[in-house]
C-alpha cells in the first residue's frame, strides 16, 4: 500500500488549490440557491398618459374614463405625434393615445381605432397596450350584441375582477426544485472534471517522470499491483469529491428536495467522475508536461462545457451545435437527470453511452502507457 500512500499525501499538497475552489463553488451556489424568483403577485403601476381625442362621441368618453378610472390622463386636442413621440422618449410620460375622428365606426368594424406610442423596451408599453386593447375588444362585443354601446355596462364589465387562487402547491415547487438542482448539479460537474484534471494531472506529471518510473519498475511491486493502487488512490479521492458536491446539493436544498431525481444525480455525477479519470488516465499516457497538462485541463473541460449545454441552455445553440453537442460525453451526463420524473430505462441510454467514453480512454491511455514504457526500458 505504499504507492496508494503516497499518491493521497501527494493530493494534499494541491490543498491549497483544492479548498478554495472548492469553497468559490458552493458560495455560488449558495447566492443562486436563496436568490428569490419573481413576485407571487402582480401589481398594475399608475401610468401617466397623454391622450388626443380627436372624436367626440359617447365611445371615446367612455375610453377616457375608463383609462381615468386607473391612470393620471392628460387630455389634449390637436398635438402631433412627433412631439409625444418626443415626450415618451424623454420618459415625461408613459405613453399616448391618439384617438381617430371616426373612432366610434372604427370600433364597431373591429379596424385598428387608436394609434399608441410607448418606449417598447419599458414595461409600461405592454400594460398601456392591454388595457387599450381590453376596452377595444369588450366595446366591440357589445356593439355586436346590441347596437349600441352602455357606458355603465361597459364599465362594469371592464372593472370586474376574478379571483384567482395561484398553485403554489406540488407541481410548481416540484419544477423550480428540479432546474434549481439540475443547474447545480451541471456546474458540478464541470467542477468536477476541473478538480480532477487538474489535481491529479499535476500530481500524475510528477509521478509519470522517467526517473521516478525507472525506480517504480526496478521495484518489487508487480504492474498490476502498482496500477490497482494507483487507480484505487484517485478513486478515493474522487468519490470524496462526489460526496462533497452531492451532499453540498441535499445541504442547499434539504427543505426543496421534492422533484429532485437523487439517485439519477449521484449515478451522474459518478459517471462524470470515472470518465473524467480515464480522460486524465490517456493525457498523462501522453505527456508528462505539467503547463500542457494544465493548459489542457482547461481547453478540456471549458469546451466540453460550453458546447454541452452546461453553461448556456443547450436549445439556444443552431441545429449544427446541437448535432454536435449530442456526440460529447457532458450532453449525456445532463440526459441521465433530464426530467423530474425520468425513469431508469430511459436513462440506461446516456449511462451506456458514459461507460463506452469511459472504456474507450482507458484503452486509449493504456496504448499509450505502454508505448512509453517501452521506450523508458
Amino acid at each position: 500500500m505504499t504507492i496508494f500512500k503516497i499518491i493521497l499525501l501527494h493530493f494534499w499538497k494541491f490543498k491549497w488549490m483544492i479548498i478554495p475552489l472548492a469553497l468559490i463553488f458552493f458560495v455560488i451556489a449558495a447566492l443562486f440557491s436563496t436568490a428569490g424568483g419573481g413576485k407571487e403577485t402582480f401589481e398594475s403601476k399608475t401610468l401617466s398618459i397623454t391622450v388626443v381625442n380627436n372624436s367626440d362621441s359617447d365611445t371615446s368618453d367612455a375610453l377616457l374614463e375608463y383609462l381615468s378610472s386607473s391612470h393620471e390622463v392628460e387630455v389634449m386636442t390637436g398635438s402631433d405625434s412627433e412631439h409625444l413621440k418626443e415626450q415618451v422618449f424623454l420618459m415625461e410620460i408613459h405613453g399616448a393615445v391618439i384617438i381617430e375622428e371616426n373612432f366610434e365606426e372604427l370600433v364597431k368594424n373591429g379596424e385598428p381605432a387608436v394609434e399608441v406610442i410607448t418606449d417598447e423596451r419599458a414595461a409600461s408599453a405592454v400594460q398601456l397596450e392591454t388595457e387599450i386593447s381590453k376596452f377595444l375588444m369588450f366595446a366591440n362585443a357589445q356593439f355586436n350584441d346590441t347596437g349600441s354601446l352602455d357606458t355603465e355596462t361597459l364599465q362594469s364589465a371592464l372593472t370586474d375582477t376574478v379571483n384567482v387562487e395561484l398553485n403554489n402547491g406540488t407541481v410548481v415547487n416540484s419544477g423550480e426544485n428540479y432546474e434549481n438542482a439540475a443547474a447545480y448539479t451541471n456546474f458540478a460537474a464541470y467542477w468536477l472534471m476541473l478538480f480532477i484534471m487538474l489535481s491529479i494531472g499535476n500530481l500524475m506529471s510528477e509521478y509519470n517522470k522517467p526517473e521516478l518510473q525507472k525506480r517504480i519498475i526496478s521495484a518489487p511491486v508487480s504492474s498490476t499491483a502498482n496500477a490497482l493502487q494507483v487507480l484505487g488512490a484517485q478513486s478515493l479521492v474522487g468519490i470524496f469529491a462526489v460526496l462533497v458536491m452531492f451532499f453540498g446539493l441535499i445541504g442547499l436544498y434539504y427543505d426543496r428536495l421534492e422533484g429532485i431525481p437523487l439517485p439519477h444525480i449521484f449515478v451522474a455525477l459518478i459517471l462524470i467522475m470515472v470518465f473524467t479519470l480515464a480522460l486524465q488516465y490517456a493525457i498523462n499516457a501522453l505527456t508528462t508536461n505539467r503547463f500542457i497538462v494544465n493548459g489542457l485541463a482547461n481547453l478540456v473541460t471549458l469546451g466540453l462545457a460550453f458546447l454541452s449545454g452546461i453553461f448556456i441552455p443547450i436549445e439556444l445553440f443552431g441545429d449544427s451545435a446541437q448535432r454536435i453537442a449530442e456526440f460529447l460525453p457532458l450532453y449525456h451526463f445532463t440526459q441521465i437527470y433530464a426530467a423530474p420524473d425520468i425513469t431508469w430505462s430511459q436513462a440506461a441510454l446516456p449511462i451506456g453511452i458514459l461507460i463506452l467514453y469511459t472504456v474507450a480512454f482507458l484503452i486509449i491511455g493504456i496504448i499509450f502507457s505502454n508505448q512509453r514504457k517501452s521506450t523508458q526500458l
